[in-house]
């Protein structure tokens, strides 16, 4: 039925085309059970990526759902989904790095593409692991402390070697290599990383704190010329 001048009337043939184009124009895409759904131009965005290249084809397409299912983290992709329509790129604070490169890999992103308010939190993460890859080195040529040398430290050999320590005398050489040898073990390795990040943490505020205190100065002493010299 199609418009007529006199009465008004809309052709619902006409409606139901625009709204068939529509749908047809639309894709499913279930990313771990939670399902996406978007416009296929909007996937073409971004070119040369895995979302740009999906057909019918694909092995993981389903003709009954009419929709793709890629067993892969949801959460990200929901990052992912908003970059192909937004054009910005955002970092999951609750996903650690080394798994947003490879969600980012999969999906055939480049992880350079994050943007600049979430640099900090993302290389954050990769610096964090870098630092505990280091330690990890350096725990393969450090010598380990033994138990017997360790209970030698607090005079308990002999109670070690009978086997008459008790709870407290097992946890004092623990507590004491868990702060003292940062290569004793991987909480110790943690302790001291999350000791180093708390100064640079602390020094990076003093600084930002006196940053801001001397320009705060220099803003009054112009404002006092300027007063003056009025």
């Amino acid at each position: 039925m199609m418009q007529c001048n006199q009465c008004g009337y809309v052709s619902l043939e006409f409606v139901h085309g625009e709204t068939m184009t529509d749908a047809d124009n639309r894709v499913v895409i279930n990313v771990g059970g939670v399902r996406h759904e978007t416009y296929k131009a909007t996937l073409k965005k971004i070119p040369a990526t895995r979302l740009s290249k999906l057909t019918e084809a694909l092995a993981n397409y389903d003709p009954v759902l009419n929709e793709y299912f890629f067993d892969r983290h949801p959460g990200v992709f929901s990052q992912i989904l908003n970059y192909y329509r937004t054009g910005q790129l955002h970092y999951p604070t609750d996903v650690c790095g080394p798994l947003y490169e490879r969600e980012l890999e999969f999906w055939g992103l480049d992880f350079n593409q994050v943007e600049p308010c979430c640099w900090m939190t993302y290389t954050g993460h990769r610096n964090t692991e870098e630092v505990l890859g280091i330690l990890d080195q350096l725990d393969l040529v450090t010598e380990k402390t033994s138990d017997e040398e360790l209970m030698k430290k607090f005079r308990l050999e002999n109670e070690y070697r009978s086997g008459t320590l008790s709870k407290l005398q097992r946890l004092r050489p623990k507590i004491w290599s868990l702060f003292d040898e940062p290569y004793s073990s991987r909480a110790a390795k943690v302790c001291s990383l999350v000791q180093q990040l708390a100064l640079l943490s602390f020094f990076y505020e003093l600084v930002l704190n006196l940053f801001l205190r001397v320009m705060t100065l220099s803003f009054i002493q112009e404002i006092r010329f300027w007063v003056v010299n009025w």
